[in-house]
């Protein structure tokens, strides 16, 4: 017998029916698990004993009225069909139907296309919104520590950096704030001579981490304004430069 936690509850998945019987003597088992309602047990095809945390039903694609049948167990969720076999080790996401190999966060990790709430995200973050109030106003949570992990999760995927590049650029272009043009603009800071010493050491240390000649000891949640520079822009500045400019959020290790 094992036991899995899942929302703070703890179920038990038995080997066997003896074994689930030393427990529970006179329980109904379902022996054909399609059956199982929710609270029952049920026996998976390898001889498996796990209870029904769900039982629910989908849409069949496009014919109006007509469903299929699910249950939710401990081991994973599965469609009511007779070709469908339920068996083997509990699934990392039991939400999903199959093998449920990946978590929810591999899920939205791995995720390529942008959903319409990762849209909205994006462009709060580009706003300027702080990446928790951007995930609030963006999914219906008022969890802020859920929105918080979240929103790490979803600055950490190249789909959703992409998306906040996209929206900064929109609004750079429309100002015609090209990265020769803040280039400039930081120079001219640091060889005025009426320029403040703070300000140009300031400048100067946003240059050093542009050109990535110093390695940071903190993690940051980056969003790249610019990745690089036409040869022409290169020359003017001299120096390889990876990046020009971040909007970042340090976070310790």
């Amino acid at each position: 017998m094992i036991t899995r936690k899942i929302k703070h509850k703890k179920y038990k998945i038995y080997e066997s029916e003896e074994e689930f019987r030393k427990d529970y003597p006179d329980e109904k088992i379902y022996t054909n698990w399609r059956e199982g309602t929710e609270g029952s047990w049920v026996k998976t095809d390898d001889g498996q004993v796990c209870p029904v945390l769900h039982r629910g039903k989908l849409r069949n694609g496009t014919v109006e009225g007509v469903y299929n049948y699910y249950i939710r167990t401990p081991i994973g969720s599965f469609v009511c069909r007779d070709s469908i076999v339920m068996d083997g080790e509990p699934r990392k996401n039991i939400y999903s139907f199959g093998s449920g190999d990946k978590s929810p966060y591999e899920i939205k990790r791995d995720r390529k296309k942008p959903t319409k709430r990762e849209f909205l995200f994006a462009k709060y973050v580009a706003k300027g919104d702080d990446i928790v109030d951007a995930f609030l106003s963006a999914y219906p949570t008022e969890n802020r520590d859920y929105a918080e992990s979240q929103a790490k999760i979803l600055m950490n995927t190249e789909r959703v950096r992409g998306l906040i590049r996209e929206e900064i650029d929109k609004v750079l272009n429309e100002a015609e704030i090209t990265p020769l043009y803040i280039l400039n603009k930081m120079k001219n800071i640091i060889e005025s001579p009426d320029g403040r010493d703070s300000d140009k050491v300031s400048i100067l240390k946003e240059l050093v981490t542009i050109s990535g000649m110093k390695d940071t000891e903190k993690r940051s949640e980056s969003v790249t304004v610019f990745q690089g520079f036409s040869q022409e822009q290169l020359s003017a500045i001299g120096g390889e430069t990876k990046k020009l400019a971040e909007a970042k959020r340090e976070v310790e290790k």
